[in-house]
């Protein structure tokens, strides 16, 4: 299987051989790339909407003059006015959200699941501007927009980790590349997680980057555990009729050790069944603020229209093979369907645009149908005519 921005590399050998493993430079991916936008409309983007947005100024400014300040949106006219004139950089994250034609860069990678892509962020360098040497916990794509930048990175494991003290980002105290490249318009690199990076801006450039989420366990963990108080099998409470005198008042005995590590332990294995589906609407569940309307809502969903899904609208299934069934999960939401439904399901998740022929089938369910609703109603669904 081929993919347009591996270059010559199917998507198997990417996946056996780069994948989560090794750098790979890919010229000309985004051939003939044209920025959608300028630096000072990015700027106004932050200006007008919640856009996650930062900026890092390596050299600082006054009145603190320290290395590496770093200013978090929302913004004012003056913090883009009294920006140096290089060593700067300016990031927005969550852009396919503010500019959901912006999708189509994040298409190319969907031979990855939806759920396990994050989002598209947007860098703007001053020449030298950079974020420094550092390293991501998951795995990224830079894409190579307007103007140059240069790619150090560290390949071997037993690099230096120590960073630098007292500063408001992680950056390595020590950085020796033993790779580098320099990026021009429609270039990409992979870089898999955990790897030491450094970029610089050769003149002002845009960068954008395709990240990838990686859930941490204690994370999973913590938000499966809140799913939990909702449950009745967690209201039941220690008993301990017919307990046996003790010589000692402060002892935990082992009696009662194992009489309370098995009401905990019995109540979470009573929730092993539901798992699955706590992991579809977590993996789903929209984690940024939701953007503002790019187009007009209409209350309710017309049979006649065709519709489409936002960027950042996740949709996701799973084949239950308890029940022969599919549960079908769209922003944190859940509805159990028949099987039959599972083309319909898997051309749902596949694409954006939906024909009211196609959807036809899947509206005569009224559980999917209260769903769908409510995404129109969100903002995530809109008709295709709006």
């Amino acid at each position: 299987m081929k993919s347009n921005v591996l270059g010559d590399l199917s998507i198997e050998d990417f996946l056996a051989n780069y994948w989560q493993k090794k750098p790979l430079v890919i010229r000309n991916a985004f051939p003939d790339f044209e920025m959608p936008f300028t630096a000072e409309e990015l700027a106004g983007l932050t200006l007008e909407t919640d856009a996650p947005a930062r900026m890092i100024i390596e050299h600082g400014l006054p009145p603190e003059n320290k290395p590496w300040q770093v200013k978090l949106a929302p913004f004012e006219d003056s913090d883009f006015t009294t920006l140096p004139d290089t060593h700067c950089t300016f990031l927005v994250n969550d852009l396919e959200r503010y500019i959901p034609e912006l999708g189509n860069l994040i298409e190319p990678f969907r031979f990855i699941p939806d759920w396990r892509i994050d989002d598209l962020m947007v860098s703007y360098a001053e020449d030298q501007g950079t974020v420094g040497p550092h390293t991501d916990d998951y795995d990224v794509f830079l894409i190579q927009g307007e103007g140059k930048r240069r790619w150090k990175i560290i390949t071997r494991e037993d690099y230096p980790k120590e960073l630098i003290p007292d500063l408001p980002i992680a950056l390595l105290k020590e950085f020796e590349a033993d790779e580098e490249w320099l990026l021009e318009p429609g270039d990409m690199l992979y870089l898999p997680p955990n790897m030491p990076h450094y970029g610089i801006a050769e003149g002002a450039c845009f960068t954008f980057s395709v990240g990838f989420q990686a859930p941490r366990t204690v994370d999973l963990i913590q938000n499966w555990l809140e799913t939990f108080t909702k449950n009745n099998q967690f209201t039941k409470r220690f008993t301990d009729a017919k307990r046996e005198p003790q010589e000692n008042p402060g002892e935990i005995s082992a009696t009662d050790l194992n009489k309370l590590s098995s009401l905990m332990l019995d109540s979470i294995e009573q929730q092993k069944a539901e798992l699955n589906l706590f992991l579809g609407k977590h993996l789903t569940e929209s984690k940024g603020e939701i953007p503002p309307e790019n187009h007009e809502i209409i209350a309710g969903y017309h049979e006649q229209y065709d519709y489409e899904r936002e960027s950042w609208l996740r949709f996701a299934f799973i084949k239950n093979q308890a029940n022969n069934s599919l549960d079908f999960f769209a922003d944190g939401h859940h509805v159990n369907l028949p099987k039959e439904y599972l083309k319909d399901i898997q051309e749902l998740c596949e694409n954006y645009y939906y024909s009211s022929e196609s959807l036809k089938e899947l509206m005569k369910n009224n559980q999917f149908n209260h769903i769908f609703e409510k995404l129109i109603q969100q903002g995530g669904l809109y008709p295709a005519n709006s």
